[in-house]
């Protein structure tokens, strides 16, 4: 597991875009430790965090986006979509 600071370098978000996005309930982090509320993240989150990368230079609103990515299992569909 990657802690926020570690997510944002593999991902290229800053951390401010990775909370944003996890209060918009678009990149959920895998574990949230509820003493500290620090973030955690996995393998399975950066690969939504690439699609999301990727369908933001297609200059998609956020809201459009989640409804993609909540619609959808895996890269396959969203590239179908």
């Amino acid at each position: 597991m990657l802690s926020i600071g570690g997510f944002s370098r593999a991902t290229g978000f800053p951390i401010k875009t990775l909370r944003f996005y996890h209060d918009r309930g678009l990149l959920i982090p895998s574990y949230v430790d509820e003493q500290t509320g620090y973030r955690y993240y996995d393998d399975s989150n950066l690969e939504r965090a690439r699609i999301i990368a990727q369908l933001r230079q297609m200059e998609l609103p956020l809201d459009q986006i989640k409804e993609i990515l909540d619609r959808h299992e895996d890269e396959s569909d969203v590239l179908d979509h």
